[in-house]
């Protein structure tokens, strides 16, 4: 296996690894930030706000978040932008481009004259004259739901805030859309329903298209459903998706019909187009709060990275789809995870894993860790550890790189703001670049241990 640069190795299958003992592998849920960071507080935003929508960065810096109102018997949602400079504190700015009730002091960037529905919105730096590309399901006049013009519509914009539309229907496609955030392999790519999923799954899933222009889409394929682990009454609502290390990462809206509650499962692919959830089917971003007590749908683009956390920005509501006129509340939080922990091998007392072998390049090893005996405790109590063997290509120890010269790393990477350095040295100073261009192994033996990534960083 040729190791790429600087691309930190997640253990989300086991691609990298030959052999382990006593290890489990331990998923781990984001953390929920217990307070939202918008809520409905100006009179265009109704009572319910909904993260159908996008975080991307300020060509200044900082962020802007695109977001809806939702306001039961209100046919036409808005679009709104938010602004941040530091990713916690959001503010409202009055743009002055449309005009509700006499005044555009407001943040409204686009009032479609329809009812719509899961706007995202993607950077596309190949046009510099509309980099900025959104697409918006919007129903059509007629009752049946998919006849006429119903279905995604594209709008283009030059700097995010003025926005031409184009004409005609792009796609018969769902009313829960998410549009990736950047060109995947050169194309847009949109998760979505589809027509077909009640004849084919009897459920809401997911469904894949792609475009080189924006405009024409492909048929939308079937890539996700629910199957025989799930239960009989959960369905798959819409799924945002980010490429992140070599994977495709999808932040899955889970529905229990049951309950009327929709959390956010994570799913995995090396594609794009070929799912699996991880085991156990656990919540990524649960039910935590009263304000995300029934809904929890993710942001389009995936999470945004501030020091040593990854982002991810959501919207939560009080109540699901049985909201009534008095219990209508809809806000936008966020959730945390330390960068790449999405999982771990894990051990305890003792465990070991074996890579499978690896072409070595010219590059240090450096590890994503935390070696605390106890990972509730204090973020730097590090009192396990790990060791770091070389092997050769058959499995057998380097002389000077195992045995009495092998490296005990101690240390939690990720913690208190900040990354701190994972690098593992030998006795004497000495790097893996000592090695480059060999194959070999590596063998890492855990106590009380959580290894999250290996990256082979210049």
């Amino acid at each position: 296996m040729k190791l790429p640069l600087n691309v930190p190795q997640c253990f989300l299958d086991d691609a990298l690894i030959a052999d382990q003992r006593r290890l489990v592998r331990r998923w781990l849920p984001a953390t929920v930030f217990p307070k939202p960071v918008i809520e409905p507080d100006r009179p265009w935003e109704g009572r319910m706000l909904t993260l159908f929508g996008t975080v991307l960065p300020e060509p200044e810096g900082g962020w802007r978040m695109y977001y809806s109102t939702f306001e039961p018997g209100v046919t036409h949602p808005k679009v709104l932008l938010a602004t941040s400079t530091d990713g916690f504190r959001w503010e409202k700015p009055g743009l002055g481009l449309v005009e509700w009730e006499g005044t555009s002091a407001n943040n409204i960037v686009l009032t479609p004259d329809r009812h719509n529905d899961s706007l995202s919105v993607a950077l596309d730096p190949e046009d510099p004259q509309r980099p900025y590309k959104l697409i918006l399901f919007e129903k059509g006049d007629t009752q049946e739901y998919w006849a006429g013009d119903s279905g995604l519509h594209a709008y283009q914009s030059p700097d995010g805030l003025r926005w031409i539309r184009s004409p005609g229907v792009r796609l018969k496609a769902g009313d829960r859309t998410n549009l990736m955030a950047c060109r995947s392999n050169g194309r847009f790519v949109i998760y979505t329903r589809h027509p077909d999923m009640w004849e084919r799954v009897g459920a809401r899933a997911i469904y894949r298209s792609e475009s080189e222009d924006f405009l024409t889409w492909s048929e939308p394929e079937l890539v996700l459903a629910p199957d025989l682990d799930d239960e009989p009454d959960i369905e798959y609502y819409g799924m945002s998706v980010f490429e992140r290390n070599g994977w495709y990462l999808g932040l899955l809206e889970y529905w229990d019909r049951t309950t009327d509650v929709i959390q956010v499962h994570l799913v995995l692919s090396r594609d794009g187009r070929n799912w699996s959830p991880p085991t156990p089917r656990e919540p990524f971003i649960a039910a935590s709060f009263d304000w995300n007590r029934k809904w929890s749908s993710c942001a389009s683009n995936g999470p945004v990275v501030i020091n040593e956390q990854m982002v991810f920005y959501f919207g939560g509501r009080w109540t699901s789809h049985g909201y009534d006129s008095a219990q209508q509340y809809g806000a936008i939080g966020y959730a945390s995870l330390p960068l790449d922990r999405f999982c771990a091998v894990e051990a305890s007392g003792g465990g070991q894993l074996t890579t499978v072998p690896l072409e070595w390049p010219n590059a240090d090893l450096v590890l994503n860790a935390d070696t605390r005996e106890a990972f509730t405790s204090h973020p730097m109590a590090c009192d396990g550890e790990i060791r770091v063997e070389v092997l050769d290509a058959e499995g057998r120890p380097l002389p000077e790189w195992s045995g009495g010269d092998t490296p005990v790393f101690r240390g939690n990477t990720h913690c208190r703001g900040r990354v701190l350095d994972g690098t593992v040295r030998w006795p004497g100073d000495r790097s893996l670049r000592a090695l480059a261009g060999h194959t070999i192994r590596l063998r890492f033996s855990l106590i009380h241990a959580r290894l999250f990534t290996v990256e082979a960083r210049e």
